[in-house]
C-alpha cells in the first residue's frame, strides 16, 4: 500500500524544484510590474556598491527571463533594499546565520511594498561576491518565488558559495510567477483573504541563511519547501529503486 501511494505522489509531483511564496499562492501579487526599487543607505561609498550588485543582479534575473521585473530608480518608492546594523533586533531572525531578509507587506489583493534587509554584521556579506548572490536571491524573493529544492539553483535555501548564475529552475519560477501576476492582473482577481483595507501588519518574510546552517533562520514558509524538496528527493530515490527491481 505504501509503495502504491509514492508511485502516486511521484507522478502527481512537479518536474521543478521551484515554490511560490504562500503569500502568493493565496492569491496576492504586484497590481503592476516592473516593481520600482531603490537601495537607502546613509554611507555613499557602501549605497554605490549595493546599487551596482542590485542593478547586476537585476540584469541576471531579466536577460535570462526576458522580462521586464524590476525598475531600480534613484527614490520615490517604498521598495527599498538598506543595510542593517541591528539585524536581529529588526526582523527577529539569527543574526549567525541569516544573510538578508525580503519582507513583503499586502494591502488588498496586492503587495504593498517589499523590503531588502541585509545583514550588515554577518561576515559573508562583507564579500561582494557573496552579496550579488544573495541580493539575486532576495529579488526572487520579491517576486512570490519561495526557496527551491533544487541545489543549483540561486532561490536554494543557503548560500551557494560559488555562484555561477541562474539556474533553469530560477526561470522557470520567476516566469511561472510573472504569467501567474499577469493573468491576475488581467482578470482583476481578488483573493478571499484580502480583505484588509490598510497595510498589513504581519507582513510575510524569506531569509537566505548561509552554507553552514539550512533551517535555523529560514521562515516557515521556507522550512516547509526544504522539507518538501528532501521528500520529492526521497520519493524518486525509492522509484528508481523500485524500478532497478522490476
Amino acid at each position: 500500500m505504501w509503495l502504491k501511494w509514492i508511485i502516486i505522489f511521484s507522478l502527481t509531483s512537479t518536474a521543478w524544484g521551484f515554490r511560490l511564496t504562500s503569500d502568493f499562492t493565496n492569491g496576492f501579487y504586484w497590481s503592476t510590474l516592473p516593481i520600482n526599487i531603490t537601495v537607502v543607505e546613509a554611507d555613499p561609498a557602501r549605497k554605490s556598491m549595493i546599487e551596482d550588485l542590485a542593478k547586476t543582479a537585476i540584469d541576471e534575473w531579466q536577460t535570462r527571463s526576458g522580462l521586464s521585473l524590476w525598475d531600480y530608480t534613484g527614490s520615490g518608492t517604498k521598495n527599498i533594499i538598506r543595510w542593517s546594523t541591528n539585524f536581529a533586533n529588526e526582523t527577529r531572525m539569527d543574526p549567525q546565520s541569516t544573510l538578508a531578509v525580503a519582507i513583503r507587506y499586502t494591502k488588498g489583493p496586492y503587495f504593498a511594498r517589499t523590503e531588502i534587509v541585509i545583514n550588515g554584521g554577518h561576515i559573508l556579506n562583507q564579500d561582494q561576491a557573496n552579496l550579488r548572490t544573495t541580493l539575486t536571491h532576495e529579488l526572487g524573493h520579491t517576486m512570490g518565488l519561495d526557496h527551491s529544492d533544487v541545489g543549483d539553483a540561486v532561490m536554494a535555501p543557503t548560500l551557494q558559495a560559488w555562484y555561477t548564475g541562474l539556474h533553469s529552475d530560477d526561470v522557470e519560477g520567476v516566469q511561472a510567477a510573472q504569467a501567474e501576476m499577469d493573468h491576475r492582473q488581467v482578470t482583476g482577481y481578488v483573493s478571499p483573504l484580502a480583505y484588509e483595507n490598510q497595510e498589513s501588519g504581519q507582513p510575510l518574510s524569506c531569509g537566505t541563511v548561509g552554507p553552514a546552517s539550512t533551517t535555523s533562520a529560514v521562515s516557515m514558509n521556507g522550512l516547509l519547501s526544504l522539507v518538501s524538496g528532501l521528500l520529492i528527493s526521497f520519493v524518486r530515490k525509492v522509484m528508481k529503486w523500485f524500478k532497478s527491481r522490476i
